[in-house]
């Protein structure tokens, strides 16, 4: 783009910024699903990788509607909100402490520690209502109490891609053999936070629905049944659940949140059981658990017993083999007649538990776990893959803790797999004045270290072959300000894909935050990331390594205009540079608006963003408003304009509408993607339309 369309836009922003002086003092509530929104994007936004993130929604959708009792919220409830620092969270304890049960939650107001933005979002995720808590209804009257709600999702494209073409099964190649629509379907019963059943179908796009393969409808099928504190069973699960514990180093089902604005944010914070409700083919457990607590002890155990989609890769096939597999498929993906035949081709059997003895300021914990295979797992044959797991069992055990020591919280776990080999983290949150908090992080996890499922702090997403140190920074320096920092020191004993080598890096963040009021934020943030990686146009039968440097540049506003219209701007600029390719360089820009019917009857969200991106290693990622429980976070590259439009309209006090239309149209490509998702042409659309039912 030309300095003259930058200058355009820059101009716009800078009038939008003057214009939010006459919308600061609105104080009008923003729609649930528009916080949900701003706390996933606050949480994922610096994660560059198409990971489902649809457990982690789902997490912020429960706490959303199933809020913490002031009164019965104990410290490991309120570490799952997470926009709370351990300063404030000690706050809310003793102000309890010492004055007794909340009677409002306007009595918030009186603790001087919590500003305004975070009273706000406590409005959304606590009440006071001990009736709700103390709810001793029997099983049956639950049944009869509670809420259905019946969700049905039609989603396509508007281009065809190349694996739709009949002529590839006419030439014997592959192709899709499904239409080009995905469906999702969803029943959901709740009664208040104590019991929750469902079913959740998905047919993704390009896979066959009843019909070939698939005559029995959805590709993916998942079923659950959830209670909560039913006397001193504080969880039992049935069908598809998720487990985590501790820090998440021996054992962890789902996603959790890595490195974000939330600077604080290094602790995990689950929930031992919870259903599961998202659509991720991979990341649950399928079978039964139960967490049973006594005294200052809590019992959970947990059993699992589901077939998997695995591939066997060698030089002639990536069909399973009779004895063996190496890798699992991660994608949900079965649309192509290789995808389907390794679809559901071994038994994952699991079993362990956790116990766990707490008390007001202690917690410590112990994890067992083992995971067990009907064929052998097989380590690939490339130099990087040599300490992966090999076998048909594996077995981690772990122990985790936190404590209180005076205002400051010690977390930590050490974990072993049964290789011998450790895993390690320690963290220290301090809150070193009222206006100062800091946090720091050092992670060891062994380069032979194997886990089946777990998801702790780091800068990778295999929790192994890593060692870092992280610290983060949240000053308050006057009302309304907020400076935030984390630097992260980081290396790999050992090789890694696409990095041949040991290697090391670094990153860090400063955002300065301006938040004249609850619903208002300014800011600007500087990130610098600097890591070793293959030289990309390396001519060398050596892959060597080089370092290669990110920084990322943004300036936002979010404000509202008035009480029913909301504006949201943004202006981010990255450059990537490596020794061989040079400077690449990415720009994007974006105008959202968001308007509420003053009845809450209608909502309607849009964006225009502008974005010119040199190449693939300068992307730019932003997360988008959807309909409800779904969530998109697309890769901006290439050059062009992108804008859309979701529509949520309350046609009956039991019938919700949404609709999500979205276009990208390239100015620099006539081709969009490749192989079986290639599209001949410059322009991409695609629509969403979801359909809610309560009773």
């Amino acid at each position: 783009m030309s300095i003259r369309v930058y200058a355009r836009w820059i101009i716009c922003i800078a009038l939008l910024f003057i214009g939010a002086c006459k919308g600061l003092a609105q104080t009008a509530r923003e729609p649930e699903e528009k916080m949900v929104a701003d706390l996933l994007e606050r949480l994922i936004e610096n994660q560059e990788s198409t990971v489902d993130y649809t457990d982690l929604q789902e997490q912020l959708e429960y706490y959303l509607q199933h809020k913490l009792d002031l009164n019965k919220a104990d410290r490991s409830q309120l570490e799952r909100l997470v926009f709370l620092s351990d300063k404030d969270i000690n706050a809310l304890l003793q102000h309890r402490n010492e004055f007794g049960d909340y009677l409002t939650i306007y009595e918030l107001q009186t603790i001087e520690v919590l500003d305004e933005r975070t009273l706000y979002y406590l409005s959304y995720f606590v009440s006071v209502d001990v009736e709700l808590n103390d709810d001793h209804t029997p099983f049956l009257q639950c049944l009869q109490k509670g809420k259905h709600e019946i969700l049905a999702l039609h989603e396509n494209d508007f281009q065809t891609k190349a694996g739709y073409n009949t002529e590839l099964r006419e030439q014997g190649k592959s192709y899709y053999l499904g239409s080009p629509y995905r469906y999702v379907l969803r029943y959901r019963f709740n009664y208040n936070s104590k019991l929750s059943l469902g079913y959740a179908g998905e047919k993704d796009m390009g896979e066959q629905f009843f019909q070939g393969t698939q005559r029995s409808g959805f590709d993916f099928n998942s079923v659950h049944f959830f209670m909560r504190n039913m006397g001193k069973w504080k969880a039992i699960a049935l069908g598809d659940y998720q487990a985590s514990f501790g820090q998440g180093v021996t054992f962890g089902s789902g996603q959790a949140a890595r490195k974000s604005a939330y600077v604080l944010n290094a602790r995990r914070s689950f929930q031992a059981l919870r259903p599961y409700r998202s659509l991720n083919e991979n990341e649950f457990l399928r079978g039964m658990a139960a967490t049973y607590a006594f005294r200052h002890l809590e019992v959970t155990l947990i059993g699992s017993r589901k077939y998997i989609s695995t591939n066997f890769q060698n030089a002639d096939t990536l069909i399973a083999d009779d004895g063996n597999f190496s890798s699992i498929q991660l994608t949900g993906l079965h649309r192509t007649q290789t995808e389907t035949a390794t679809k559901n081709n071994v038994l994952q059997t699991m079993y362990g538990g956790h116990i766990t003895y707490k008390s007001e300021s202690f917690e410590l914990g112990l994890t067992a776990v083992s995971a067990m295979y009907n064929k052998r797992f097989e380590a690939g044959d490339k130099p990087y893959q040599l300490y992966n797991f090999s076998g048909t069992q594996l077995t981690n055990m772990g122990v985790d803790y936190q404590f209180q020591l005076r205002n400051s919280n010690v977390f930590g776990e050490s974990s072993m797999s049964d290789n011998g080999a450790p895993a390690n983290i320690l963290g220290l949150n301090i809150p070193l004045h009222q206006l100062l908090d800091m946090v720091f992080v050092y992670r060891n996890y062994s380069k032979k270290y194997q886990a089946t499922f777990h998801n702790p702090f780091g800068e990778n997403t295999d929790g192994k072959n890593e060692e870092g140190l992280y610290s983060g920074l949240s000053l308050k320096p006057k009302r309304g300000w907020l400076l935030n920092m984390y630097f992260d020191w980081y290396r790999s004993p050992w090789l890694r894909y696409l990095t041949d080598a040991p290697s090391r890096g670094t990153d860090y963040l400063v955002e300065l935050q301006y938040n004249p009021n609850k619903q208002s934020q300014f800011y600007i943030r500087y990130r610098h990331e600097l890591k070793n990686k293959n030289q990309s146009d390396n001519i060398s039968i050596i892959d060597y390594t080089s370092f290669n440097q990110r920084e990322q540049y943004r300036v936002h506003a979010q404000y509202k205009i008035s009480d029913n219209l909301t504006s949201k701007s943004r202006l981010e600029m990255l450059v990537y540079t490596d020794e061989l390719s040079g400077k690449q360089q990415g720009s994007l820009i974006f105008q959202d608006m968001l308007y509420t019917h003053p009845q809450k009857r209608f909502t309607l969200a849009t964006r225009i963003a502008i974005f010119s991106v040199d190449d693939y290693n300068a992307r730019i990622y932003a997360t988008e408003q959807d309909v409800l429980y779904q969530y998109a976070v697309p890769l901006y590259q290439n050059s062009g304009i992108r804008y859309y439009a979701v529509a949520h309209i309350k046609l009956h006090k039991r019938l919700d509408v949404w609709f999500k239309c979205s276009h990208t149209e390239y100015s620099n490509v006539k081709t969009i993607s490749s192989g079986l998702e290639k599209i001949n042409g410059n322009r991409l659309s695609d629509l969403r339309v979801q359909i809610r039912v309560g009773f």
